[in-house]
């Protein structure tokens, strides 16, 4: 798997490199934002980048705006690492996957590069976004709206046919269909 470390110094964080080379990765370096953008939304990206938020040029958080808006959703998963200073929401508000706090955890930190691992390897190339439009006239037909939804029902509570409560599945619309490949 390949990862991209983005930092805004002479070398990545300390201990970094050794991290993901720990965990089996081919390792991409970027120096600065511009760099980790070309990259990021090169049609060979990385499936995951570790990004400093101080980057130089493009900060971590306007960089995952960008990566974002030309990319999507799915792949690279992009870990933030924040400082002190900085605030995890607008991290990830801003389109980033996960934020830790540096110094971060090495044992913390390959976790969560393995979680990235994961997410990578779901099957993006097959999920296709449904139609705004089509979004829109579901919520005018569901009886039933999210905000209503019993969080505490578990598949138990589903009949084997499908029903949940008095909704079949064929009533369900998803916001994401998989469609074959």
């Amino acid at each position: 798997m390949d990862v991209l470390i983005a930092h805004g110094g002479e070398a990545p964080p300390q201990g970094l490199a050794e991290i993901l080379a720990g965990l089996g990765c081919w390792l991409r370096e970027a120096k600065d934002g511009e760099e980790a953008l070309a990259s990021l939304v090169a049609t060979d990206a990385p499936q995951v980048a570790v990004v400093e938020w101080d980057l130089g040029g493009i900060e971590g958080p306007e960089l995952c705006r960008l990566v974002r808006a030309e990319r999507g959703a799915g792949p690279p998963y992009i870990i933030l690492l924040a400082g002190s200073d900085h605030r995890l929401a607008a991290g990830l508000e801003a389109g980033a996957d996960d934020c830790v706090r540096m110094p971060a955890d090495a044992d913390e930190l390959r976790a969560r590069v393995n979680v990235g691992r994961r997410f990578a390897a779901l099957p993006w190339r097959r999920v296709v976004p449904a139609a705004r439009s089509d979004a829109g006239r579901a919520s005018e037909r569901d009886p039933h709206p999210a905000s209503q939804l019993d969080a505490q029902r578990t598949p138990d509570d589903a009949g084997l046919d499908g029903a949940c409560g008095t909704r079949r599945a064929h009533q369900c619309e998803l916001a994401s269909v998989l469609v074959a490949g």
